[in-house]
């Protein structure tokens, strides 16, 4: 081997022996980076469980589990801003600013879920641990939370949709049957439908989003189950079926083209409502 060829061997043997030392310095700084990144992050979590567990044990920010609004067997919506004296089940008493959602007056004796304005967050209260309880929309001291919330509801517009999902519950199937005949629900129906049923129960609280929310909870009603719920009203003749094929009818004509299945409910609404009786109401 020449020289020249000597020296050009060294040369690329120093140039591979530089590229290693490079590759491996930065494979070992990242490994540092790495190595102290999780010491980092090790030590944040440590210490927002030292900060919780210091909130819990010094009881900022911390409720004593008062059981499961999801136990709850015949909840009722209502809405109210309550100031309540709570006393939970540690015996920590604390005043809040409650936005009730629900009631429950089966449950525990009475259970209330709502947003506490104290905690930042829902929370449930058993009724026989408020000790003092005031109205925050009228100031009013309220001695009996149940019955304040029962009456509240019973004053709502919640309630007349209870009504009329437990009175006339063959008339809402009827109609949405119809409404849905052609596979769609639109707004300009449920429009139609809380038109008729605000004369029904002659309450003017009824709207489109009420109508639309309980509607839409509901599975449409096959076809069996619409005849059925026609011969019921037809036979049972305690509302006007005149009204009742109207709506219907309005209900169709908010499309511009009549669906098959829209025409056949209609005519077999008419075709029952000639064999009941002549007398309607």
């Amino acid at each position: 081997m020449g020289l020249q060829e000597f020296l050009i061997l060294g040369g690329v043997l120093f140039a591979l022996w530089l590229r290693y030392r490079f590759v491996r310095a930065r494979a070992e700084h990242e490994e540092n980076v790495r190595r102290e990144n999780e010491r980092l992050r090790g030590s944040h979590q440590r210490t927002v469980e030292t900060s919780t567990k210091e909130q819990i044990d010094s009881g900022e920010n911390y409720d004593a589990w008062e059981g499961s609004f999801g136990d709850a067997t015949a909840p009722i919506e209502v809405s109210a801003h309550l100031q309540i004296d709570y006393t939970d089940g540690d015996g920590k008493s604390t005043t809040r600013s409650v936005k009730v959602k629900k009631f429950d007056e089966m449950l525990s004796g009475g259970m209330v879920i709502g947003f506490c304005e104290l905690r930042r967050a829902t929370r449930t209260f058993r009724i026989d641990r408020i000790s003092e309880c005031m109205d925050l929309e009228t100031g009013e001291s309220i001695s009996s939370v149940r019955d304040f919330l029962i009456n509240k509801f019973e004053a709502s517009p919640e309630r007349v949709i209870d009504t009329i999902e437990l009175e006339f519950s063959d008339v809402l199937k009827i109609l949405y049957f119809v409404a849905k005949a052609d596979g769609q629900f639109k707004k300009e129906e449920a429009n139609v439908i809380a038109e008729y049923l605000r004369k029904l129960v002659s309450d003017d609280r009824v709207n489109f989003k009420m109508v639309d929310k309980v509607l839409r909870s509901y599975d449409v009603p096959s076809l069996q189950s619409f005849k059925l719920a026609v011969g019921r009203v037809m036979k049972a003749q305690e509302i006007d079926t005149d009204l009742l094929i109207d709506c219907c009818k309005k209900i169709v004509d908010t499309q511009k083209t009549v669906h098959p299945a829209e025409k056949a409910a209609l005519e077999y609404l008419v075709k029952r409502q000639a064999m009941s009786p002549v007398d309607r109401v």
